[in-house]
């Protein structure tokens, strides 16, 4: 499953900060026991400012959740064994959720914010 949205990334190059892209530059891959997120700009905005993609299993994803933003947007949260956050803002988050959940990732119901 592959679904278009907005995106928000830690950035790791100049210490703490996020990299968030609106719709429809945020890609969410869900297949073969992996979740894939990342920014689909043009150009190297992505790789020049730090921000971290996602690319995990099941061992590496803590914990899947839905998330809302400070404007109500409604989205997926993922949370990494290393404590990074990420975030995908998207209409189809129960889908996106349950997609998680037949790959084996630990998915939670309790809404999170931002």
């Amino acid at each position: 499953m592959q679904v278009t949205g907005g995106a928000n990334l830690p950035v790791v190059r100049f210490g703490e900060g996020r990299l968030n892209a609106t719709w429809p530059f945020g890609v969410l891959t869900v297949e073969h026991r992996r979740v894939r997120l990342r920014i689909r700009f043009f150009g190297a905005v992505p790789r020049l400012s730090g921000a971290q993609p996602l690319d995990g299993t099941p061992e590496d994803i803590v914990e899947i959740f839905p998330c809302r933003g400070r404007l109500g947007t409604s989205g997926v949260g993922l949370r990494t064994d290393q404590g990074r956050r990420y975030f995908f803002w998207t209409g189809a988050a129960a889908r996106v959720l349950d997609a998680c959940r037949r790959e084996g990732f630990t998915v939670t119901t309790d809404v999170q914010g931002v």
